[in-house]
């Protein structure tokens, strides 16, 4: 599973009797291309080797993972004003935009991801990838999480609250539209079947703000399954 920044620095001339011995002055540290702004839970981050308890204010920068335990929620916010909510039992890794990229990327290891996504400027890209999959937005709300483990993989589930999500697999010759109100299921990750409204989704908490109520979503993705014996899903 596979896996924003905006750099903002002042140099400051420090002023000195002698122009010919003036020095520049260490630049400011640049702004956080994203950051953990929501924390429930023991969350952890890790930085290259380095592994430590995840703090609300914390950085993020291209290659961290975050790693949500049971029980716990954690909501990153990106530069754009994006949002991430990442659910309990999550892992959850960045890629964030370079001067030579505008792709903005998310690899869902485990677990599931709720994305409030800002409008994507001409030119950028945002998308949540798993190993097998990728959901490519322009500006919406989704959700992404694994279902139960399947023969040749795990299957996964697209569900798109506003805008439209283009989901493709590596099995898969085109993307995918999913509209809003509807979802997929992606059988063993792989096998893209056709968008539906399900009645389990309504249970999803959007949620990404604390005001708002909680943030922990507990929806039990077994009643997915449920849903889809009076569907027809192929």
């Amino acid at each position: 599973m596979r896996t924003l920044v905006l750099l903002a620095a002042l140099t400051v001339l420090c002023p000195s009797a002698h122009a010919a011995n003036k020095k520049k002055a260490p630049k400011a540290p640049a702004a956080a291309g994203a950051r953990l702004i929501h924390i429930v839970g023991s969350v952890e981050v890790e930085s290259g080797a380095q592994k430590t308890g995840a703090k609300e204010g914390q950085p993020l920068a291209t290659g961290d993972w975050v790693t949500v335990p049971a029980g716990g929620t954690a909501v990153i916010e990106l530069a754009d004003g994006t949002n991430l909510k990442l659910t309990a039992n999550s892992r959850f890794q960045l890629t964030l935009p370079t001067k030579g990229s505008q792709i903005t990327s998310g690899l869902l290891s485990f677990g599931g991801v709720f994305a409030r996504v800002a409008k994507v400027l001409a030119g950028a890209q945002f998308d949540i990838r798993t190993e097998t999959a990728v959901a490519a937005v322009r500006g919406t709300e989704f959700f992404v999480a694994f279902g139960r483990p399947a023969k040749s993989g795990r299957d996964l589930w697209v569900c798109v609250n506003k805008g439209a999500v283009d989901v493709s697999t590596k099995s898969s010759k085109q993307a995918l539209r999913v509209p809003a109100g509807k979802g997929i299921l992606i059988k063993s990750g792989l096998d893209l079947t056709k968008p539906q409204a399900y009645e389990w989704t309504k249970q999803l908490n959007w949620n990404m703000d604390p005001k708002g109520g909680s943030l922990q979503d507990t929806t039990n993705l077994d009643s997915a399954y449920t849903d889809l014996l009076d569907q027809d899903y192929r």
